[in-house]
């Protein structure tokens, strides 16, 4: 059980995916985020889809980027952040969407 996070365009069509790896640890990172009160990562469920649409993704950019600036990140877990960082700039930059498949 691995999120496949995809990026999409404007259309819906998906331009690439990245997997979170098998120990979850881009789920066990949005766990632990929102807990300590992030407001986006609270809707990434392991058994559910979620879509994030351009005003979401301008969130969890943000607060990805302060999770990876704070240095609370082990460097297993700011690597998986990191290419979803990367992929939901990339899916902003289309107007897109981030959909996050859980199992």
């Amino acid at each position: 059980m691995a999120l496949t996070i995809f990026v999409e365009d404007q259309a819906h069509r998906r331009i690439r995916s990245l997997h979170d790896d098998p120990g979850n640890t881009f789920l066990n990172v949005c766990r632990r985020l929102t807990a300590r009160g992030t407001a986006v990562l609270d809707v990434v469920d392991p058994y559910a889809d979620t879509m994030l649409n351009f005003i979401q993704l301008d969130r969890l950019i943000g607060e990805l980027n302060a999770a990876l600036e704070s240095g609370a990140l082990a460097a297993h877990e700011s690597a998986i952040t990191r290419a979803v960082v990367e992929a939901a700039v990339e899916a902003r930059e289309l107007s897109g969407y981030l959909y996050i498949e859980g199992d």
